[in-house]
């Protein structure tokens, strides 16, 4: 069945009573009709504003007196609010938000399956009508958005604005709009990691243009720092060369780091760093309080990635990043970060720091 045939068959299951609620519901549908195909035709990179709209739509399909997304952040459970339409109430929602999650959200992002709940409706718990009493809403329909990674959020509207009950009818409606903000958010990703790799290709270009036209290895290094860290959103990050007859770790560019990180020295071997410097692996750490490697330089990095700058089989030196969220890199970030630690190999050769013969460990 279309999207359209769904709707149509969801309107008529609500049964309505008379040319005015028919009239009405139409209104209603030719509305939210609209809105889902301006989302639809707004540009990929804005999601925000096809979010939006399509919330706006759910709430005139479905009749209610609001409707909200909630979307994950990246590398949490955690549901947050990224677009409202309708009514709002966001005292009542922000005091109730754990309890809601915990007993409504959750099992819809769990099961992938949306939900119904209604105080007329039977089957629902006891302690979830006290909730919504407390959050002042007649009832809540509940739709997963769908990525192909899995769920990402939820969809839902609460509170009928006619007193009906929701339905399994309402459910689909919600269902559809909940698929539309999915696909919304693919095609951001997929814009999202196009322009990505442009910048990528740009960045790796402007570097490697310097390995031919720059000699000062202090100028060369903070470039490929400064393109390292802005390219991949990282909060610091840091170019440290590794001095064989002291074992110590020298930073000799940085980006983002404070006064007293800066002052830091590691020996090989010693932290996440060290061990790169050690092993000569790169590495990609999520979370960096479930590493015993780490050593803990700033409270707020959550994630962090290093990759050995090499001459040969020696390591000659670390890049490395962080970030104060969790999960905040991807394999395609370590990927590139190698290439900017060979072109940071060539310009140590350049700079006759190295000289014509390989290191010795």
């Amino acid at each position: 069945m279309t999207v359209l045939g769904i709707i149509y068959e969801a309107i008529r299951g609500r049964k309505p009573r008379g040319s005015a609620r028919e009239t009405s519901l139409a209104a209603a549908l030719t509305s939210g009709l609209y809105e889902v195909s301006q989302a639809m035709s707004t540009p990929a990179g804005d999601l925000q504003h096809s979010l939006d709209l399509i919330v706006s739509a759910a709430t005139a399909i479905l009749r209610v007196e609001r409707c909200v997304l909630l979307l994950k952040s990246p590398g949490e459970d955690r549901l947050h609010l990224r677009s409202l339409a309708g009514i709002p109430r966001p005292r009542q929602f922000e005091r109730y938000r754990q309890e809601v999650h915990d007993s409504i959200f959750a099992q819809v992002l769990d099961t992938g399956e949306g939900m119904v709940l209604s105080e007329g409706r039977q089957g629902v718990d006891r302690k979830i009508l006290r909730l919504m009493r407390r959050l002042d809403v007649k009832g809540f329909v509940i739709a997963p958005i769908l990525v192909p990674s899995g769920e990402v959020g939820v969809l839902v509207g609460a509170t009928p604005l006619d007193g009906r009950d929701f339905s399994s009818a309402d459910l689909k409606l919600l269902s559809v709009m909940a698929n539309f903000a999915a696909v919304a958010i693919e095609n951001a990703h997929l814009v999202a990691r196009l322009d990505k790799k442009a910048k990528k290709l740009e960045a790796i270009f402007e570097i490697s243009r310097a390995l031919n036209e720059e000699r000062a290895p202090s100028v060369l290094f903070q470039l490929v720092v400064d393109r390292a860290t802005g390219l991949m959103g990282a909060t610091s990050g840091s170019m440290i060369l590794v001095d064989r007859e002291t074992g110590v770790l020298r930073i000799e560019a940085e980006r983002g780091l404070g006064a007293q990180v800066k002052g830091m020295r590691l020996r090989i071997g010693e932290g996440i760093t060290g061990w790169v410097a050690r092993d000569g692996e790169p590495v990609l750490v999520p979370d960096v309080r479930l590493d015993p490697r780490y050593v803990e330089a700033n409270p707020d990095v959550r994630s962090e990635m290093a990759v050995p700058i090499k001459w040969g089989a020696d390591v000659v030196g670390v890049i490395n990043l962080d970030h104060h969220e969790a999960g905040a890199f991807a394999e395609e970030d370590l990927e590139l970060l190698i290439a900017f630690a060979n072109a940071a190999a060539v310009a140590l050769k350049n700079a006759k720091i190295l000289g014509e013969d390989r290191p010795k460990g």
